[in-house]
This record gives C-alpha cells, structure tokens and sequence, in this order.
C-alpha cells in the first residue's frame, strides 16, 4: 500500500499492479464484493468468544458483517452500540449510545476499562 500510495503521490493517476496490470486497492471490501470466507469465518469465531463488542458509526444493515454483532451477543458477548440512528440490532445490545462518536467513545472505553480492572 505504501509504494502504491508513493506512486499517486508522484503523479500516477491510477497506478496499476506492476504483476499482473490489474487495478490496485486496499485490503477493504467494496460494496457487492463478498468477503474472504476465512476472514469471515475467523470473524466469527472471535465474535463468538469476545466479552464485549462494540459496533460503532455502523448501521448494521450490511449482512454477513452486521451478523456478527448477533453472533456476539448470541454467545454471551455484551453488545454495545454506538450509532445515531438506529439499528436492527438495537433490541439485542445491553446498550445503545446516540452521542456523537468523538464524545461517546472516549467515555464508553473509560468505563469500560474501569470496568475490566
């Protein structure tokens, strides 16, 4: 990713993988791209064994990925949501914050770390 963005950064438009020409990007899944199964799948796996989850600024509504907060708190996970609007996960979190970000998340990972210690 450094040398791609070293090549825009000298006047590439859209430099092309020096490989195989194809187009380069990160390691992010576009919109109608699926995703990796075994990515999902260790994703899952976390999902189920986490303590808490924490889902922020998302809507939850882009399946599989928004599952796994179901997931979570399927498997015991405390669930906690912060986002403006709501979510189809809302009924499944122990809480649900509609602060903005910058000002919830600081205080949500305080006390969840007084909570932990």
């Amino acid at each position: 990713m450094e040398e791609a963005l070293e090549r825009v950064a000298a006047g590439e438009e859209d430099p092309p993988c020096r490989v195989c020409g194809g187009i380069l990007k990160s390691a992010t899944v576009m919109f109608g791209e699926r995703l990796d199964p075994e990515v999902l799948g260790q994703a899952t796996a976390i999902a189920q064994a986490c303590q808490i989850m924490v889902a922020v600024g998302t809507s939850l509504q882009v399946q599989p990925a928004a599952s796994l907060a179901g997931t979570a708190a399927r498997y015991g996970a405390r669930l906690v949501i912060v986002n403006a609007e709501p979510t189809p996960y809302d009924e499944h979190a122990d809480e649900v914050v509609r602060e903005p970000i910058g000002t919830a998340l600081p205080e949500l990972l305080a006390r969840v770390a007084e909570e932990g210690a």
